[in-house]
């Protein structure tokens, strides 16, 4: 089997104290590829990802949750509460629109122009604000999923 060659990805964070513990390890070649496949995968070198599985395992074992972990869902915990607040917004523009359609089909007048201008840009700025709530949550949930 060749030697892995040496890459410059992703490197592990520095910590107080340092990783003065090295662990050689020795793995089959069909694990080597799986584990430099992962790696590539996550930007990192092959050691600080093999590193990083192991602290994974650990935590698991001891019912410990890593630091960056307790990070991650800090953030999507946060997420939810102002996805709540998005909600709350949706709703009101929904009842906005059902309160206009319910006017207009029992034989009402349309609402003046500038009134529907108004409607019309709160459903824009609460499309744009779902729209960047998602775009947030995909970032949140990868970076969730690269640290599982």
């Amino acid at each position: 089997m060749s030697e892995s060659p040496r890459r410059h990805r992703g490197r592990q964070p520095r910590v107080p104290g340092g990783y003065p513990y090295p662990l050689e390890i020795r793995l089959t070649e069909s694990d080597w590829v799986r584990l430099t496949v992962a790696a590539v995968r996550a930007e990192k070198a092959d050691g600080a990802y093999a590193s990083q599985l192991v602290r994974r395992g650990l935590a698991g074992e001891f019912d410990t949750v890593p630091a960056d972990w307790r990070d991650v869902m800090a953030q999507l915990v946060a997420h939810r509460s102002a996805l709540a607040g998005l909600r709350a917004d949706i709703a009101a523009v929904g009842r906005l629109l059902n309160q206009v359609a319910r006017a207009l089909n029992a034989g009402g007048h349309a609402p003046a122009p500038e009134t529907l201008a108004r409607l019309g840009e709160r459903v824009a700025a609460v499309l744009a604000a779902a729209e960047d709530g998602l775009v947030e949550l995909d970032a949140l949930t990868e970076r969730a999923r690269s640290q599982l």
